[in-house]
């Protein structure tokens, strides 16, 4: 019975929702982006009032500019893809920075600290989850290599790979340590169906950079697609101390989890999927009810399947979560 539980959670329904490169997903999704900026130091919040404008990877200034609220805080609704912004204010040097973030996220957070004035030397970007750690491979992007990562993104927006590849080459062969780069390059390859290809290009970006929850993903990605769920909740595991409250990195570690039996790792990471916004992602609820069903606690997994038909009355883990409402309630199937 317990084993039936856990296999009757299907791969391949999962594996349709993942986005992988091909025609699914390939649209633009809401996010909301919050930049932590601090100065000189992660303890020193910077004061309200600097000036942070969000820019797309044209270079136009179609999110606007905000001020930091007290604490250092600022918040931008955009969308998945590639981002770049300038911060700017009294006492502080310039800070420009490019974030790419990934379809199906629904929250990405941003730690980032800049140098006080008359100092010198390059800003840093302190990553989410870290204490210490400076991602120098974001810092100083020559324009040269800059403009090939623009002319590659744009390329992946226009489904144009070969040309994304070429331009994403560029950039790397410009400067080796473009993590941004080796990335694009990667979800390229496997747009291309070279997934061999695509995980040579996602490794070289965590090995130049080891807080790189996104390469770190698109990995998991490979993984799930070869069925390897041991390396899969290694690879989110690593992703989630720079990125903790990522609901498709929380959602897909539970469902490795599930899969190789690490049934309360699996339940802790699907109740924190729940406490963030995590559209489309749903069936969290339905691998949690299974992780709990697998350690014998059957009043938990109907809590879950009632989460799930809450959130997603119509979706197609709606007649199996039925089915399990009504046999712990004992009424008929």
């Amino acid at each position: 019975m317990l084993l039936g539980a856990i296999s009757c959670v299907s791969l391949s329904a999962y594996a349709q929702s993942i986005d992988l490169g091909k025609n699914k997903g390939d649209f633009a999704t809401p996010v909301e982006l919050i930049l932590n900026i601090s100065v000189d130091r992660a303890q020193n919040p910077a004061p309200a009032g600097l000036n942070v404008q969000l820019y797309d990877p044209s270079g136009n200034d179609s999110q606007g500019s905000q001020q930091t609220e007290p604490g250092g805080r600022v918040v931008f609704h955009t969308s998945s893809g590639v981002r770049q912004f300038r911060i700017t204010g009294p006492g502080i040097e310039e800070f420009t920075g490019t974030i790419q973030i990934v379809r199906q996220q629904s929250r990405d957070i941003e730690n980032i600290i800049v140098k006080s004035k008359p100092s010198g030397g390059p800003t840093a970007v302190l990553l989410p989850g870290s204490s210490d750690v400076i991602a120098a491979s974001r810092l100083n992007v020559p324009d040269k290599a800059a403009k090939e990562f623009k002319a590659g993104s744009k390329a992946m927006e226009e489904k144009n790979f070969a040309e994304a590849k070429k331009r994403f080459a560029n950039a790397t062969s410009i400067y080796a340590e473009y993590t941004l780069a080796y990335n694009g390059m990667g979800v390229a390859e496997m747009a291309s169906g070279d997934a061999q290809g695509a995980r040579a290009s996602f490794e070289k970006a965590i090995q130049i950079d080891d807080h790189f929850a996104e390469a770190y993903r698109n990995l998991a990605r490979i993984a799930l697609a070869d069925h390897n769920f041991e390396e899969m909740d290694n690879l989110l595991t690593k992703s989630l101390q720079s990125d903790p409250l990522n609901a498709w990195a929380l959602t897909y570690a539970a469902y490795a989890e599930l899969q190789i039996k690490k049934f309360e790792l699996a339940i802790e990471h699907a109740r924190t999927a729940h406490t963030v916004p995590h559209a489309g992602l749903a069936s969290v609820h339905i691998v949690a009810a299974h992780a709990f069903e697998a350690t014998q606690q059957p009043s938990e997994a109907l809590k879950e399947y009632k989460l799930y038909m809450e959130e997603d009355p119509n979706g197609r883990d709606a007649a199996r979560a039925k089915q399990a409402i009504a046999s712990f309630s004992g009424s008929p199937k």
